[in-house]
């Protein structure tokens, strides 16, 4: 992504604890929820998305993009720059999440309508980024071509076919991928192509990307990369090495020592998609997660853990991401049960603080009138999920408050993986 901010600061343990969004008993007894129910609340988060966030592209037919927040920025100036791709591609990935939940749900009429806004989304993407999916960050591109191959899969699955838009994305990015990867520093793969920082959010997407395509040798040299050189058992996955020019002409190689809750995410989905995978490792990625990117969530004067996800710009997608990983890790039958158990857990219990969480409003009303109630509901309703679970919507986001995308998306994909796991 072309702008990695960290999580914003972590509010302090009193404060978490002063709120509370669903009892512990919500939490706990979520298991039991039926899929119908999970599934409505995931649509609930798609509706609410596309409704107040994704638009045509300056009005062409035929195109989709998302605002990076709302109330949207104003100027032609501001639209162009702040569009930011990496956000459009993590918004492609809910979007396919949605797909392959209507069409296992026996809606193949819903996942073909899915998969036409995925085509309309990567056009926009296209068109936006100059009329090319190629940009000078790595990651970036990676990221898009993991969305477009899942979407290729839900292509053959629905309409027994593959998607010409996804494949023509591999097509123009795969090749771009394989530049990234060289010698230097050891191997792995560049973040972008100044070429003067390696590091897992491009190494981690650009090894699953290679196992997906069948290039599992080159995978596992980048998993092995990261394994040998970011790997902390304190901290976990750290985030990269850059090669920092000195005065005399050369270079030292430093450690960035941020250990972020998504490279633990990647790290775990590059182990599973690997041919030969470490199995005990993912356990051991678990476990870091589970001791250091999760909160103690307090009700009913009982305690129970729930994903970290508190962040602001790039950081507000970070424990979504986390979360799609740990979803495939809790689905995978080579991993030891009780490791399974927890995980399922902990996304439950957030997915169910966010839904508790939510603010619900009509956005047709005109509020600012004298008499409306700002809690009616006449047409159909959109919600917004705070982007600190552990915390109400309603304090999180107040009157007039800017609204990311990225919170957005991350609660979505919470949602989705929580369904998953139903």
């Amino acid at each position: 992504m072309s702008n990695q901010n960290s999580p914003t600061t972590q509010n302090s343990s009193n404060e978490r604890r002063r709120a509370t969004t669903a009892s512990r008993h919500q939490v706990l007894t979520a298991t039991q929820k039926d899929r119908i129910e999970r599934a409505n609340r995931a649509g609930r988060a798609s509706y609410s998305v596309n409704r107040l966030f994704v638009h045509r592209l300056m009005g062409v037919p035929g195109t989709l993009i998302a605002e990076p927040s709302l109330p949207p920025a104003k100027g032609i100036k501001k639209k162009v720059t702040d569009w930011n791709y990496w956000w459009q591609a993590q918004l492609l990935d809910a979007f396919v999440d949605s797909g392959e939940r209507a069409f296992h749900n026996g809606q193949k009429t819903e996942a073909k309508r899915v998969i036409d806004q995925c085509h309309r989304l990567l056009r926009g993407i296209r068109i936006h980024n100059f009329g090319t999916y190629v940009n000078s960050y790595y990651d970036d591109m990676a990221w898009l071509v993991l969305a477009a191959h899942r979407l290729n899969t839900l292509s053959h699955e629905v309409l027994g076919a593959g998607s010409e838009p996804a494949q023509e994305v591999g097509r123009i990015l795969y090749p771009q991928l394989r530049q990234a990867v060289t010698e230097d520093l050891g191997g792995g793969a560049f973040w972008s192509k100044a070429e003067d920082f390696k590091n897992l959010p491009a190494s981690g997407p650009i090894a699953i990307a290679l196992a997906r395509a069948g290039d599992h040798v080159a995978a596992a040299q980048l998993v092995g990369w990261f394994r040998e050189n970011l790997w902390s058992s304190e901290k976990g996955y750290l985030d990269g090495i850059k090669r920092v020019l000195q005065r005399d002409g050369s270079y030292e190689h430093v450690v960035e020592k941020a250990a972020f809750p998504y490279n633990q995410g990647l790290a775990i989905g590059a182990h599973l998609e690997v041919s030969g995978g470490d199995i005990r490792h993912v356990e051991d990625i678990v476990r870091i997660v589970l001791d250091r990117f999760t909160a103690t969530h307090e009700a009913e004067n009982a305690q129970f853990r729930i994903l970290d996800t508190r962040g602001t710009g790039d950081g507000g997608l970070f424990a979504g991401i986390l979360a799609r990983y740990l979803a495939s890790a809790a689905e995978d039958a080579r991993i030891d049960p009780k490791v399974r158990h927890a995980v399922r857990e902990v996304i439950i219990a957030t997915a169910e603080l966010l839904w508790a969480g939510r603010r619900e409003y009509d956005p047709d009303l005109p509020l600012n009138e004298p008499g409306v109630d700002v809690n009616e509901i006449r047409g159909d309703s959109v919600v917004l999920f705070s982007p600190d679970a552990s915390r109400h919507s309603s304090e999180t986001l107040g009157a007039g408050a800017k609204v990311e995308l990225s919170s957005q998306i991350q609660a979505w994909t919470i949602l989705e993986a929580a369904y998953r796991l139903a």
